[in-house]
């Protein structure tokens, strides 16, 4: 986690082996819905963790928790040691700047270019002009959109758009990565490339989770895997498979 968070949120010194850690988390919405119910499990830094379970289990509500767009309504999610629903409103952009988020449906802004989407979430954290120009072609080229730097959203395929998804998400080289449902609009080939992709940037330090009812991904990849069934948690598998039908 980035220096500037540690000072504003009193992170202690030295490391901390989770970097994610659920304690009897419970969600329930102001509708009575319960999407999470008393969940415990921990994810340590450079894990690469699947989410799996049917639609409604509760995958996305997950997420949102950890980069706060969610709270629980008991128990405690910390972040890098820190309690994420203690933190003050003034703190939360400086958690997310540790993590990065890559989205089913892309979200993308339509009005500007490849290039000027990923230097938009580099803009929103104040890095240098010199900054921007330097990493966005270098995560463009990872993500194999070198060439397309100049195009709109619009004139991308799904599997295009999604990568620039990724490329925005990598661009502040965030200690964590959530991926929610990242190839739930894409076919499974192209879903395959971005699950490849998602490979390669865990294999570089960071922690990804990824929530996903892509049984052939998760198959493929035999890493670790959460299941959610109605809110619970109800396998955490190493090298695990999907399991059962989404």
């Amino acid at each position: 986690m980035g220096q500037a968070f540690c000072v504003l949120a009193g992170c202690s010194a030295g490391t901390v082996s989770a970097v994610i850690e659920f304690y009897g988390v419970t969600k329930v919405y102001p509708n009575q819905v319960t999407a999470l119910r008393d969940i415990d499990f921990q994810v340590g830094r450079g894990e690469f963790v699947f989410v799996v379970g049917p639609s409604g289990a509760g995958k996305s509500t997950l997420v949102k928790l950890i980069y706060r767009e969610e709270l629980p309504t008991r128990g405690r999610l910390l972040v890098a040691g820190r309690d994420v629903t203690a933190l003050r409103p003034g703190q939360v952009p400086y958690l997310r700047r540790s993590i990065g988020v890559v989205f089913q449906d892309f979200r993308l802004l339509p009005n500007k270019t490849v290039f000027e989407n990923v230097a938009f979430a580099m803009r929103v954290v104040e890095a240098s002009p010199r900054e921007i120009a330097r990493r966005v072609p270098q995560v463009l080229e990872m993500v194999g959109l070198a060439d397309r730097a100049r195009a709109y959203p619009d004139e991308l395929s799904g599997g295009e758009q999604q990568r620039v998804g990724l490329a925005r998400a990598i661009a502040n080289s965030p200690s964590v990565l959530l991926a929610d449902e990242p190839t739930g609009n894409l076919d499974p080939h192209t879903g395959l490339e971005i699950l490849r992709l998602l490979l390669d940037v865990n294999r570089m330090g960071t922690t990804v989770i990824m929530a996903t009812h892509a049984r052939h991904l998760v198959n493929v990849a035999r890493r670790r895997v959460v299941e959610l069934d109605a809110g619970r948690l109800v396998r955490d598998e190493l090298r695990g498979g999907y399991g059962h039908e989404a």
